[in-house]
């Protein structure tokens, strides 16, 4: 399993909108995505993971981060993402995980 984050990434609201691309391998079937989002400059820190989990063939994941400190919101500007799929084959599990920096922005496209 490979994926990586779209950027810009949209926010809404102070809520990052994280998404990114499904890669399956061979005997993949279901994977779980959970993602921690930093923005040095506004010293906040926010994570989301699945369920649901995403069935092979669903070609892209999405998830709603909200910062930590709930009164705070994710602001314009850079940001630092990690992310994490445990994906679910058929002799067991796979884990793959990449960091990514980005960019975070109220007018970023909406793909939904």
């Amino acid at each position: 399993m490979r994926s990586q984050f779209d950027s810009p990434m949209r926010i809404e609201d102070g809520v990052a909108e994280a998404c990114g691309e499904l890669v399956w391998e061979a005997g993949e079937t279901q994977a779980h995505v959970a993602i921690t989002i930093s923005q040095k400059g506004e010293k906040l820190v926010g994570t989301a993971s699945s369920p649901p989990d995403f069935e092979r063939g669903e070609d892209e994941w999405m998830l709603s981060v909200r910062p930590s400190d709930v009164n705070r919101k994710f602001k314009k500007g850079p940001a630092h993402a990690v992310g994490v799929i445990h994906a679910t084959t058929d002799g067991g599990m796979t884990l793959s995980q990449w960091e990514q920096d980005i960019d975070l922005d109220p007018d970023a496209e909406d793909d939904t």
